[in-house]
Order: C-alpha cells, then structure tokens, then sequence
C-alpha cells in the first residue's frame, strides 16, 4: 500500500526527503570498495549451494567499479542476496540496496513488488540485539554511514506508520465516525512495536 497525499505539497514535500536520503547515503558510502567481499551473483550461487568454480564464474559477472553502478534489476530480483554476503559484501552493497528501496517502494505499479524491499529491512533489523550479527554485518560502517542507515531505518518507520494511520482513518470513516471522533482515536493510537522500531530503540538511535 502506497502512501496517498490530501494535497501536491505534502507529496512534493515526502518525494523531497526520499531524495534528500539518496544523497546522504551517496555521500556517506560513495568510494567503497568491494576487494574480494562476496559479490552479488556469487551470493546467488552461495545460496544455492554451489562449487567453487561456479562461485568463481558467478563472481566474473560483477564487474561495475562502484556500487552506485549495480543492476536495479539484479536487485530487485536478488531478495537473498545479503542473507549470503561476508562484511566487505554487506558493506558494498546495501547502499545500493536501501537507495533502489527508495527509489521504488512506492512504485504504483502492483506487480513490481519484490521481496527485496522486505529483505532490505530485515537484514537491518534482524537479530540487531545480538552482538556478533552487529559486528558481522555493520562492523565497516563509519559513523556516517551508520548515520545514513538509521535515517534510512527511521523513513521506513514513519512511511509504515503513515500507511497504518491512513488506513485506519479509511476503516474509521467507513464505520461512520465524525472527523473529530476519529482525530481522537489517531491521536490517542499506539502503533505496533514492529521489528524496525525495535532495531531503532535497541541500536540505531545512537546515530541519530
């Protein structure tokens, strides 16, 4: 469910601070090498349990020179991919992965919906209470780095958070509410501890 605007403004407003984010996570990750981190497609291979020589081979076809240079289409169809990368992958590749979110979590089109967007987010907030999944997967991360990933968290958060609000507002008005019996109810509303919250509160909020 996408998010709906009452006017262009707030529109302008929220595809402004998506873009905002896509800078800072350009800027904090831009110059990041791979070296001999797990790549994209050798990832795919590793989840399928494949032979050396075809990890090799899978790696050949990674050959862009920064991330900012991977295919929006191996991302979107490469949901497992960060489930089977070691630190230097991880590092390399989910900017690439939090900026193609970006770019299309509100793509209006149903059947572009792909798994990854949900992949994205649990490899953020997966086992975040654990020492050694932090270290294994954030470990590189620079402050500000850190910094861009938690905001990126915190949009996913209030983008959720919006979603629910305007659904419920729809199911209230349906019911036959007054407005200002349902601003009530939205106000007084407590949203779910969700998984990213929770990653926040545990962790992220440091960066903040």
């Amino acid at each position: 469910m996408c998010i709906s605007f009452s006017n262009p403004d707030e529109k302008i407003a929220y595809e402004n601070k998506k873009l905002a984010l896509i800078k800072e996570i350009n800027e904090a990750f831009d110059g990041i090498a791979r070296e001999d981190g797990v790549t994209l497609h050798e990832a795919m291979v590793i989840d399928d349990y494949g032979s050396p020589a075809e990890r090799a081979e899978a790696r050949a076809q990674d050959t862009e020179d920064q991330w900012q240079d991977v295919s929006e289409n191996d991302i979107r169809f490469s949901d497992a991919v960060l489930s089977f990368l070691d630190s230097k992958g991880f590092h390399y590749y989910l900017p690439a992965y939090m900026v193609w979110y970006l770019r299309n979590i509100d793509h209006e089109d149903p059947d572009y919906w792909s798994n990854t967007f949900d992949s994205v987010i649990f490899h953020l907030t997966y086992q975040i209470d654990v020492e050694d999944y932090i270290s294994s997967k954030f470990g590189l991360f620079t402050p500000a780095q850190s910094k861009a990933t938690a905001r990126f968290l915190l949009f996913d958060v209030e983008r959720e958070e919006a979603i629910e609000r305007q659904y419920l507002q729809e199911s209230l008005s349906k019911g036959g509410l007054s407005q200002a019996d349902i601003d009530n109810v939205l106000h007084d509303y407590e949203f779910p501890n969700k998984e990213a919250r929770q990653a926040l509160d545990q962790y992220w909020q440091q960066f903040l």
